[in-house]
């Protein structure tokens, strides 16, 4: 937790503060749980169909954290207008990765200052930190790593208990990845199904018809999450551009991308950003301990319960192959072309952020660097203390992110004009026009919703003036949205504007650009907070009045 707040400003776990997320991906996130307060409750968990009006979408696919935001929506009425869960999200998630990791460490080391040492060697992990502070990040869900070590430690942890304990854990943990974000809930199913496969092959502890069962209730159990929480919505594909661009490189786990004040580290693919994956300093230093520790103690080491691993080992190949796509890259160069992942099915074209698959292997070699000095300093706890807090001494001189992290507190800066308050109740819908529907980095239906009219921030005044105003909105920024549903809603809307036919219960928020086509339909308009302003001519209410006041030749 210190280590996240050594980065980011205390300010982010205010409940009631919204201004540092209101930009890019992070403004995407809140504005999805804000308008799913304004929407009925129903299924899936997580449904919005208000945001954005009338197409419709899911917290699961405005990276809202659907888990989260399921949980606390029956109690939305008791919580602040004006209320957030990021901030405290990110810090419980540096906690449970130290926590976690220490679980992981005791798997080799029993003495509590080594659990601790190497549980927060764990938390200083460079990639987990980038993906709050790394430059286009912002994807909160993201941060939980922790879920990627608790697999781990499932399919490595000796089996106390009976199997089914075990794949019960495994089962209750992949529904809540499947609330958190699909990547992590892939990388878990790859894992939990490596558990059954010792438990089968090595620990005997399951039979082959029972094994096959367990690996069907977990497969069942991911499937079902992924409905609950609203990822298998009729009408939104998953499938989007970008798998070979956002990839992992052969040289990930060793390239600092600008993150080391020590060394620069071999270059990488500019969209290998999610792909980051370096260890840092501290645990390469482990790693050449390690080494040295594996020659000098072979037995010791081989002697240790490392048959054990292999299924998990296997999982976290496969993912690490995913990682790098069918484009294989060295430095950022490419070296291979494989026709591997683009012949299965769905693959490529839903985890185009394939990087991310890398996140097990990075952790992977924290446990190993870790494990192998334990295992070779059993007998030597001082020593072994000494060595990982040294490991930690270099991994805190050494990891810095690029660029601070950026709250932008001061820069938002919401409508505030006192004539706004006279709309609330008057109006039910707020239409941004034309609208900015954006999905998987690309537009979405621009020949009938009038393209990138807009940037990326320049829709989120009117987002929150509709949200605070309790109406609908028409614009969003999402993972996936249905693109049939969106090009149908931008026509009716342009047609409805060019025919004159203005909605008398709509608010518009009009781009300059356009504003001819509101004073032809006979609309009054007005500029407030520098946002254009449009209701129908037909409407005489406080608010109307206020716009006439406003307006400007």
């Amino acid at each position: 937790m210190a280590w996240l707040l050594c980065h980011v400003d205390a300010a982010v776990l205010d409940p009631t503060n919204v201004a540092w997320l209101m930009r890019g991906d992070w403004a995407a996130g809140y504005l999805g749980w804000a308008f799913h307060r304004l929407a009925p409750l129903g299924l899936p968990l997580g449904a919005n169909p208000v945001y954005p009006f009338p197409i419709g979408s899911t917290l699961a696919f405005t990276d809202s954290i659907p888990l989260l935001g399921a949980l606390l929506r029956p109690a939305s009425a008791l919580l602040p207008e004006t209320f957030q869960y990021v901030g405290p999200w990110l810090l419980l998630c540096f906690a449970l990765q130290g926590f976690v990791g220490a679980k992981l460490v005791a798997l080799a080391a029993r003495a509590p200052v080594a659990r601790a040492l190497g549980g927060a060697l764990f938390a200083l992990a460079p990639p987990l930190l980038h993906r709050v502070v790394g430059p286009n990040t912002g994807h909160a869900s993201l941060a939980a790593h922790w879920l990627v070590l608790a697999f781990l430690w499932l399919a490595l942890a000796p089996l106390a208990r009976g199997p089914a304990r075990r794949v019960g854990a495994a089962a209750l943990l992949l529904v809540v990845a499947a609330g958190t974000h699909p990547y992590l809930l892939a990388m878990g199913l790859a894992l939990a199904l490596a558990l059954v496969l010792r438990l089968r092959l090595v620990d005997r502890a399951l039979r082959t018809t029972p094994a096959l069962g367990a690996g069907a209730g977990l497969v069942a159990a991911a499937a079902g999450g992924l409905a609950a929480f609203g990822y298998l919505s009729g009408g939104v594909s998953t499938a989007a551009g970008g798998f070979g661009f956002y990839s992992a490189d052969l040289l990930a786990l060793a390239s600092p991308m600008g993150w080391s004040r020590l060394w620069s580290g071999p270059r990488l693919g500019h969209g290998q950003y999610e792909g980051f994956a370096y260890l840092g300093a501290g645990v390469l230093l482990a790693g050449a301990g390690a080494a040295v520790a594996a020659a000098a103690r072979f037995r010791a080491l081989a002697a240790s319960r490392w048959r054990a691993a292999w299924p998990a080992l296997a999982a976290v190949a496969v993912l690490a192959l995913l990682a790098l796509s069918d484009r294989i890259t060295a430095a950022g160069e490419p070296i291979a072309e494989l026709e591997l992942w683009a012949a299965i099915p769905g693959v490529a074209s839903t985890f185009r952020s394939s990087g991310r698959f890398v996140w097990p292997l990075h952790y992977l070699a924290v446990l190993g660097a870790v494990a192998a000095i334990a295992v070779a300093l059993r007998d030597r706890p001082r020593a072994l203390a000494a060595a990982l807090g040294a490991a930690l001494a270099v991994q805190l001189a050494d990891v810095r992110p690029p660029v601070p992290f950026d709250g932008r507190a001061g820069r938002w800066h919401p409508a505030s004009s006192e004539a706004w308050s006279v709309a609330r109740g008057a109006y039910r819908h707020v239409a941004l026009y034309p609208p900015f529907l954006l999905a998987a980095g690309a537009p979405v239906a621009p020949e009938a919703c009038g393209g990138m009219a807009y940037g990326i921030d320049e829709h989120l005044p009117a987002a929150d003036l509709a949200y605070r105003l309790g109406a609908t909105y028409n614009s969003a920024y999402a993972a996936r949205l249905d693109a049939a549903a969106a090009a149908a809603a931008c026509r009716d809307l342009r047609r409805s504007v060019l025919a004159g036919r203005l909605d008398p219960a709509t608010l518009y928020v009009v781009q300059p650009g356009v504003r001819g086509a509101f004073d032809a339909a006979g609309a009054t308009c007005g500029v407030l907070d520098g946002l254009v302003a449009c209701v129908a001519g037909s409407r005489r209410d406080p608010f109307s009045e206020a716009l006439r006041r406003s307006a400007v030749p």
